[in-house]
């Protein structure tokens, strides 16, 4: 039993983050969150979990990778919120957040990020940033509850960062959490995030086609007149303009597709 005098695990211990996200029972972290250098972090990424939803697919998870299937920018190691958030646990006092790489690449022409001011308090499932573009304003949800620690204050300057680098100098800003246990609940990591964004692309793809179906012009040559088949999301984008990318962005955000 838990005792009040004699807890069961010590204050000066850190909790390992597949133990504060409720997949293993009990675990203390011997590297400082480094999760990159952690043996434990690779062995349960590549099997102590193929029973369960966890599941390292064929594709390499690197953020970034030329792939045949962009869906392997999905990271296993990283959080991701259904509002296109990624969650980076820094160590249970602290959680790097930033935008995934479906909303950037639907991003165009950013011209002011405003980020919330350090100290102020965020709760999930509310507005903690917003992303200024030349058509459209995109409203970044917090994916916990916590007060600001920091914010990346490059983006002031250099607020292309963003898209160019969303998982690495285009973070957005840094939380304690006030419940991360129950937050990480809720956010998708893993073969659950995998699908998910498939599942995110596959409607954005059907979108797109949509609107491209309506301006035909826009696609140049079709498979009948010698054109070749758009395969991938990224390549289907470039036939869009900033203002058809503004209202996929708000069909994605909004929840219109329901």
């Amino acid at each position: 039993m838990k005792s009040k005098n004699y807890p069961l695990i010590p204050e000066d211990e850190r909790k390992c983050t597949w133990m504060i996200a409720g997949i293993v029972t009990y675990r203390l972290c011997d590297r400082n969150h480094r999760c990159e250098i952690c043996p434990f972090e690779l062995a349960i990424k590549n099997g102590v979990s193929r029973g369960g939803d966890f599941q390292e697919p064929e594709e390499d998870w690197t953020e970034g990778s030329q792939g045949s299937d962009p869906s392997v920018w999905i990271n296993g190691s990283v959080f991701y919120h259904p509002d296109h958030c990624w969650v980076k646990v820094e160590s249970p006092e602290e959680v790097r957040i930033g935008v995934d790489t479906l909303l950037t690449q639907l991003i165009a022409d950013v011209k002011v990020v405003i980020l919330p001011q350090v100290g102020s308090y965020t709760e999930e499932g509310q507005y903690c940033a917003h992303i200024i573009q030349s058509d459209y304003i995109l409203p970044v949800i917090s994916p916990l509850s916590g007060s600001v620690q920091t914010v990346n204050s490059r983006l002031i300057n250099e607020p292309e960062r963003i898209t160019d680098a969303p998982r690495e100098a285009g973070w957005l800003l840094t939380i304690k959490p006030k419940h991360l246990e129950y937050d990480l609940k809720k956010l998708l990591f893993g073969r659950k995030a995998l699908l998910w964004y498939r599942s995110e692309e596959k409607a954005i793809i059907a979108r797109t086609e949509l609107m491209l179906k309506h301006n035909p012009e826009a696609v140049g040559p079709t498979m009948q007149d010698g054109g070749v088949r758009i395969g991938h999301l990224q390549d289907m984008l470039n036939h869009v303009t900033s203002g058809q990318k503004a209202k996929i962005l708000d069909f994605l955000i909004t929840g219109q597709r329901n």
